[in-house]
């Protein structure tokens, strides 16, 4: 039996996501971002609204992590046109968003970010199954492999 049972499903739980990751499609690496990003979010959120100011500040790293460091690298602005300048807008404009309600303290720009995440998710979720959707992402094993996988694991972590 592990010494710690707790860093054992942990790492159990790590596994589990690589695992997933590696079989996901590209629209489904990205359905995940979008979940991750969301639930760090609504940790943000829930952290804030109890003063625990350091939670506040790692939730509202991750959600920034998981726009910068996954969902904006994903974009193919060459293949993806017009739809892909704007969610990288979309994005710079989430940024921004979560930076200002970090500093201001204000949760009503992690709402709005919130919102703006679930509206991309509940869109991707229903594009996940036509080809339209790989016109917008690269090779999605690719982007994972270049560093977004980070980005995806923090859900686990």
């Amino acid at each position: 039996m592990p010494a710690n049972p707790f860093l054992a499903s942990r790492a159990y739980a790590a596994t589990g996501l690589e695992t997933t990751i590696a079989d996901a499609s590209p629209e489904q690496l990205i359905l995940m971002l979008h979940d991750g990003l969301l639930e760090s979010l609504h940790r943000a959120r829930f952290a804030m609204a109890e003063g625990r100011i350091a939670e506040k500040g790692e939730a509202i790293s991750r959600a920034l992590a998981i726009v910068t460091e996954g969902l904006m690298p994903a974009l193919d602005i060459e293949r993806g046109g017009e739809i892909a300048n704007n969610l990288a807008a979309l994005y710079e404009y989430m940024i921004t968003r979560l930076m200002l309600g970090n500093l201001q303290n204000d949760a009503t720009h992690l709402c709005e970010v919130a919102r703006l995440a679930q509206e991309l998710r509940d869109a991707w979720q229903l594009l996940s199954a036509r080809p339209v959707a790989r016109a917008v992402l690269p090779a999605a094993s690719e982007a994972v492999a270049s560093g977004t996988r980070a980005s995806v694991s923090f859900g686990a972590a």
